[in-house]
């Protein structure tokens, strides 16, 4: 049994300029992004963690440094849990009210060289079925890269997945046994619900 609870990065400046990108380099947390890093971390310390993976873009990797700093733990870079690869939609702004993905979906926009639905889907997949079992595994990743998994197990397509809210900073707890158990999706706390399903993992005084 491995427990994966993935992480949407901090806010990103990125996000509050409402700015698509896959840029590696650029574009990192915003001041509020590291407090609700250092948050999410300690709240992340009520579990017994045994490896933190990152995304190498710059935002989730700095949230991922956060939290390993928090529990002494070195993340580990994997390019699976990097951001959808975006195409010629990199480093454009987006309307929030008018989007993208729906004008794809109604024909309304072509989009060269934007990773499809199934390959996003099938790299995030690839990472969890590599992990080892019997552990506990932080995963900072992105919003359609997280949105991704639980369509998956939903058996949801891109749009019938767009209502799915990762918020920045959250927890989205994912059990793996003979198949994936969704236990929280975009949870900004892992409450004390939560952690009666994660009674296995909880760190005892």
């Amino acid at each position: 049994m491995t427990l994966i609870l993935f992480i949407r990065h901090g806010q990103s400046v990125s996000n509050i300029n409402k700015i698509l990108s896959h840029d590696v380099h650029n574009f990192p947390l915003t001041e509020e992004g590291r407090e609700q890093a250092k948050k999410v971390a300690q709240e992340l310390k009520k579990i017994k963690i045994n490896t933190i993976f990152t995304s190498p873009i710059l935002r989730a990797y700095q949230t991922a440094r956060i939290i390993g700093d928090e529990l002494g733990l070195v993340p580990v870079i994997d390019e699976r849990l990097r951001e959808r690869w975006l195409g010629e939609l990199n480093n454009k702004k987006f309307d929030p009210t008018d989007h993208w993905k729906l004008k794809i979906a109604k024909g309304q926009l072509e989009v060269r060289d934007l990773e499809p639905w199934d390959i996003l889907k099938k790299r995030v997949l690839e990472f969890i079925s590599s992990l080892k079992p019997e552990q506990v595994v932080v995963a900072v990743s992105h919003y359609d890269p997280i949105r991704a998994v639980i369509a998956s197990i939903l058996d949801l397509d891109d749009i019938s997945a767009h209502g799915i809210s990762i918020p920045n900073a959250s927890v989205t707890a994912i059990e793996v046994m003979s198949s994936p158990k969704i236990l929280a999706i975009g949870s900004p706390i892992i409450s004390n619900s939560l952690l009666s399903k994660l009674e296995r993992y909880i760190i005892r005084a």
